[in-house]
């Protein structure tokens, strides 16, 4: 905890308690675990490759994961997408990429592989001090999609930004927001379930931790026998997806989203 504040040290600890870090460079993953435990980590655990660290991840509840992108040895991209869409209780921690080269095309896929953050090499101390404390203390919500699983990619190292928020959503309240982003993303998940059954379901449910309280608020009650039809149907065992597809679309029309895409699930 040097030369930390001891209020944000003590908001630090809960992130800090048990750290994954993969590094295929034994000097570099030394020097990165002795500016960890500085920050205050707890225990850290190393794996030089991404394809061990990702068989032993779902072991254990990481608090906080660093890794190096360095292929083919150590793939930060391969294993923060397999992390994300995986069973693993630490699926949803913040991931921390580091690399020796930041491109904007490697920045991109970065941010798409469901990174929360990135440093490029080398760093100091006070630069990894910072990005430990935004993944802390400034976290991002989550999005379950199906073509993507990580934090929100809008707000993706966009530190302390104070600028115009452009998008639409952003000029909405944010219960709104929130229930609007839940239905397309629900939406979207409907109509790729045919390329990834597992996941668009998972991303389906997801969107239920939103609806559902909504319907606390939201003083309809066709949105809320839609919202009933699509949980009905994912307890199923095989979901009928043809009984999901009209609560999905009266979602979107009550919403005012726009049918862009045909839906090809069925």
């Amino acid at each position: 905890m040097y030369g930390q504040n001891p209020a944000t040290a003590q908001k630090l600890r809960a992130t800090l308690k048990l750290v994954l870090l993969v590094e295929a460079n034994p000097n570099y993953a030394r020097m990165l675990s002795d500016m960890l435990r500085m920050l205050g980590a707890e225990q850290i655990s190393h794996y030089r490759d991404h394809e061990e660290a990702l068989d032993k991840a779902p072991g254990l509840l990481y608090t906080l994961i660093v890794c190096s992108h360095q292929a083919p040895e150590c793939d930060a991209l391969a294993f923060t997408k397999g992390l994300r869409r995986s069973n693993a209780s630490c699926r949803k921690s913040p991931i921390i990429t580091i690399a020796p080269e930041i491109t904007m095309s490697l920045l991109n896929d970065i941010r798409d592989s469901g990174a929360d953050e990135f440093m490029r090499k080398p760093f100091t101390w006070g630069d990894l001090q910072k990005r430990v404390e935004h993944v802390s203390l400034k976290a991002r919500p989550w999005i379950e999609a199906v073509g993507y699983v990580g934090p929100d990619r809008r707000r993706f190292n966009s530190g302390d930004y104070n600028g115009p928020r452009k998008r639409a959503a952003d000029n909405k309240d944010q219960k709104t927001a929130q229930v609007e982003q839940a239905v397309r993303i629900l939406k979207a998940a409907f109509e790729q379930y045919n390329s990834d059954p597992l996941q668009a379901r998972r991303a389906m449910y997801a969107q239920l931790e939103v609806l559902v309280p909504a319907c606390k608020t939201i003083a309809s009650q066709s949105f809320h026998n839609d919202v009933r039809t699509i949980l009905t149907q994912l307890r199923e065992e095989w979901p009928d997806l043809k009984q999901i597809r009209p609560a999905i679309l009266s979602l979107a029309a009550f919403m005012k989203i726009e049918d862009r895409h045909p839906s090809t699930a069925a």
